[in-house]
């Protein structure tokens, strides 16, 4: 359920297109977008993406020059139902994980979510996670 992870912080230029033109360079490489956030203001965007091959991703955003940053996150993975993400929460108040920021990923099917967290520090978060929870799953 909770597992280290590698996020990139991609910076992109803010333009009309360079999210599809970006996703398309992925997709022609076959890495696949796991969960992502996009944040822009002004001239920058910041890309937050957990993918599914970080070592060829690294290799295509060191070649192609776009550049990157490379983060360790908790990843998350619960049923997608109802209620999961409370649950979730509750487990990282419990465990006094101070969280900088998170976003998520889901679908309708039986394909359970992920959710991505950047948390102060990850080994402590991993190390609390692991024991029995007080009150929630």
């Amino acid at each position: 359920m909770f597992k280290r992870g590698i996020q990139f912080c991609v910076f992109l230029k803010n333009r009309p297109g360079v999210f599809g033109e970006f996703c398309e360079l992925l997709y022609e490489n076959s890495i696949n977008l796991m969960a992502v956030s996009l944040h822009a203001e002004s001239e920058l965007g910041v890309l937050r993406m957990v993918v599914d091959n970080p070592t060829a991703t690294e290799k295509l955003l060191q070649r192609e020059a776009i550049p990157f940053l490379q983060t360790d996150v908790l990843i998350v993975e619960v049923p997608n139902r109802a209620g999961m993400a409370a649950g979730v929460g509750h487990r990282l108040n419990q465990a006094a994980i101070d969280i900088e920021y998170t976003y998520f990923s889901a679908t309708l099917s039986d394909v359970p979510a992920m959710m991505v967290f950047k948390v102060a520090d990850l080994n402590t978060a991993l190390a609390k996670l692991q024991e029995s929870p007080k009150d929630y799953n």
